[in-house]
């Protein structure tokens, strides 16, 4: 198992419920679900290197959002020495609104799949340490980690923010 990023979408109740307690997250509240199995790293350059360099910031939060929800562990001020790793819970939910979930489908909807695909270079990918670095060439069915794999990956990313859009749902955000 290897990096991999989960979108759950959400709606507007059940974000709220989650909001107020987010030990209340469960799968099952989400309308859809798209796992990114160790392509997202992949999506994301490929992404940046499409678009206008201006917008890369929303290109980030797609797998990385800003907001979120409980309170993350504060990394920078564990003492490592001192601490039981058992203590540490993060009950954070990062997640994309509805707002920036728009924002992000117009930058999406601006490139065709046709042209994200033409970005793929297995080489660049290795080149620049894209994870997992094993990117290549190979095509058949039975392969990962090729085009077909980023070809999915977008057609899939943008499947799961068009339903949230277009319903006004939430996006929670598990990557790691």
């Amino acid at each position: 198992m290897g990096q991999s990023s989960t979108l759950y979408e959400i709606d507007k109740l059940n974000f709220e419920k989650v909001k107020k307690d987010t030990s209340l997250f469960k799968s099952d509240l989400s309308k859809s679900y798209t796992i990114f199995e160790q392509n997202f790293f992949g999506l994301e350059f490929i992404l940046k290197k499409t678009i206008d360099k201006k917008l890369t910031e929303k290109i980030d939060q797609i797998f990385n959002p800003k907001c979120y929800l409980g309170e993350p562990v504060d990394y920078e001020n564990i003492d490592f020495s001192q601490i039981d790793f058992s203590e540490i819970e993060d009950n954070s939910i990062y997640y994309l609104n509805p707002e920036l979930i728009k924002e992000i489908n117009v930058i999406l909807n601006a490139i065709s799949n046709s042209e994200f695909i033409m970005n793929y270079n297995s080489v660049e990918l290795n080149k620049n340490r894209i994870y997992p670095e094993v990117w290549h060439d190979d095509e058949s069915d039975d392969q990962v980690f090729n085009k077909k794999h980023i070809a999915e990956g977008i057609e899939q990313l943008k499947s799961i923010l068009d339903r949230a859009e277009k319903s006004e749902n939430y996006i929670f955000v598990f990557s790691g």
